[in-house]
């Protein structure tokens, strides 16, 4: 057991915690204390997973080196990740905090041997406190330190101590201001409000590592480089298409210092990174424009992409100076349209070519306008549900103008409806206005559609509407309407006649309705002359002369049915008790259908 206990220091890193101990404990060997605590808690560590530990495994910790659970979960890393919603897929190749590096500042290892956590943050570049620049080698040998290196101060290769590195004062002032946003950010979890679209650290921190990894890709090294103060970007940062866990501090300086100008000087800063970026090689821009830009649709970082947006519209396109949105982006604020009004003559959309890339723009105050004409409507799947109807019978509804104010635009082979809400309330209250209590003949509003077919739907409601079919309303959904099947036969035959006079022919389908029989029935009667003579194969439909000479001459059970206001079952009755004879039918060998002479 150890034999007493330090307090750890205020920002202090828990692995510089544990080392501190084992100094204290005059270990001659720092890396000693893993073994006791391999032995007391039989858990294996390696030095560079404390940093990164939780649960069980810290709690337990927690207790051997005598401190409270949130007292070392304080000293982690993990809990800057949990408050500022950043992901950690593999802990030795994250962005955010070292893995088994460190940085120093000479200063402060002179005053006290511990590590801060601002050392191991990969954004960090100078100490505050001593306005210096961090190190993040020994002077003398080049050798990379670790978090033993700086409780002992001294290189592990050539042992000479590191807080004798000289003090490096000669650094631009934006470095001090993007470390004071840093460390209020580590230090007391506040951010720093940099402008209108970051609001929170999460956020600032997302769009530093975004804009300054496509940077890297699209822009040459000496852009990040600083003259002026002899610092140059030099060296590998990328790890395949990522940012490489290890930075260097001149790296971190140079790269940051230049994204942190974009960001303070939004979006005109932005604007000129994006210029600069076309100068150079092609194929880096087209990739941010491919893979980049969709990455930050509907995140925090959606900014840079609008910002993109208006610089093609406004640069590329010479379009005016307002704001605009991509078609990409459209399912995303209005998902009401899904994108597809781009493909429609409803709205104004401009297509502009950067780097063999079509870029289809709209003006955001024009969409605004358009949608909020139409934000509160139905489209016609949900107006099916609201109705209960099919989707035949709610275009034939829609098609027929009956709905005031509804339109359609087309994407591709589909139509999208927008449908007032207004009008949808308007139809429904004419119809309870209309409606009586008790139906004779009734039948329901889908019963009908289906009997007349659902492209007729529409005529339907269009006599309910004028009073001319008779109907009930007894609930609050509108696909409940009980109709009356007599109005609804007559009211149809007299739009169906109207119809197939003015093209002269009745199709199958309506001769089906009026007459009550199959179209196994109408083939026979055509073929057995009842329809008069004319050249029927390969039709579907019948002279309507033809049609109208067979309907004075000859009647159906259904419209017997309709016509007396009886059952079919009641006329079926009457020609089996011999008060009716039928020309046609299975009795007298002439197709399987009673057929009988409108003058009895």
């Amino acid at each position: 057991m150890l034999l007493f206990y330090l307090k750890p220091y205020s920002q202090e890193t828990l692995l510089s915690y544990i080392y501190r101990i084992a100094r204290e404990h005059e270990m001659t060997n720092l890396d000693w204390i893993f073994e006791l605590i391999d032995k007391k808690l039989s858990i294996k560590l390696a030095p560079e997973r404390v940093n990164w530990l939780k649960g069980d495994e810290l709690k337990s910790l927690a207790e051997f080196l005598g401190i409270t659970y949130e007292e070392a979960e304080m000293l982690t890393v993990y809990n800057h990740f949990e408050r500022n919603h950043l992901e950690v897929r593999k802990e030795s190749k994250n962005i955010w905090f070292l893995y088994k590096k460190t940085r120093f500042c000479p200063v402060c290892l002179k005053e006290g041997g511990y590590q801060r956590k601002t050392w191991i943050n990969c954004h960090s570049i100078m100490c505050l406190e001593h306005g210096t620049l961090l190190w993040d080698i020994c002077i003398n040998c080049r050798n990379i330190p670790n978090t033993k290196s700086i409780i002992l101060d001294e290189c592990s290769n050539c042992n000479k101590k590191l807080s004798d590195s000289p003090i490096k004062l000669n650094f631009p002032n934006k470095f001090i201001e993007f470390q004071k946003i840093l460390n209020l950010i580590l230090e007391k979890n506040t951010f720093l409000l940099l402008n209108a679209w970051l609001e929170d650290s999460a956020a600032f921190l997302k769009a530093l590592d975004f804009i300054a990894l496509w940077a890297v890709k699209m822009l040459p090294a000496e852009e990040f480089s600083i003259p002026k103060y002899n610092m140059n970007f030099t060296g590998k940062i990328l790890e395949r298409n990522h940012l490489k866990n290890y930075r260097t501090v001149e790296q971190a300086a140079c790269l940051y210092s230049y994204v942190f100008d974009i960001i303070t000087n939004w979006p005109g800063g932005f604007k000129e990174f994006i210029k600069k970026a076309e100068k150079h090689n092609d194929e880096p821009l087209q990739s941010f424009i491919k893979y980049g830009i969709p990455k930050v649709i509907n995140t925090p970082l959606w900014e840079i992409s609008n910002s993109f947006t208006n610089y093609v519209a406004c640069e590329k396109g010479r379009l005016p100076d307002k704001q605009y949105i991509r078609s990409d982006e459209l399912r995303f604020i209005y998902p009401k349209f899904n994108g597809s009004i781009i493909n429609s003559s409803l709205i104004k959309s401009n297509k502009i070519s950067i780097l063999n890339s079509n870029i289809t723009v709209i003006n955001k105050e024009e969409l605004e306008s358009f949608v909020n004409k139409f934000e509160n409507s139905y489209t016609k799947e949900e107006l099916r549900e609201i109705w209960g109807t099919s989707a035949k019978a709610t275009f034939a509804i829609l098609k027929d103008g009956l709905i005031e104010g509804a339109f359609w635009f087309k994407s591709g082979s589909a139509f999208n409806w927008v449908i007032p809400k207004s009008s949808i309330s308007l139809v429904e209250k004419k119809v309870k206005q209309g409606a009586i209590k008790d139906i004779d003949n009734p039948t329901s509003l889908n019963e009908a559609v289906k009997w007349i077919g659902p492209d007729k739907a529409h005529l339907l409601i269009r006599n309910i509407l004028k009073g001319s079919i008779k109907f009930a309303y007894n609930s609050n959904e509108f696909s409940d309407l009980v109709l009356d099947k007599r109005d609804v036969y007559f009211q149809i035959r007299k739009e169906i006649f109207r119809s197939s006079q003015e093209s002269e022919d009745i199709s199958f389908r309506d001769v089906s309705f009026l007459l009550g029989i199959k179209k196994s029935d109408i083939q026979h009667w055509i073929k057995s002359g009842r329809f008069g003579d004319f050249d029927y194969e390969g039709t579907n439909a019948i002279p309507f002369q033809n049609f109208m000479d067979f309907h004075e001459k000859f009647i159906t059970t259904l419209e017997l049915a309709i016509k007396l206001n009886l059952q079919i079952k009641q006329v079926i009755k009457k020609y089996t008790l011999g008060k009716m004879i039928s020309v046609s039918g299975p009795q007298v060998n002439d197709g399987k259908r009673l057929l009988f002479l409108r003058q009895q």
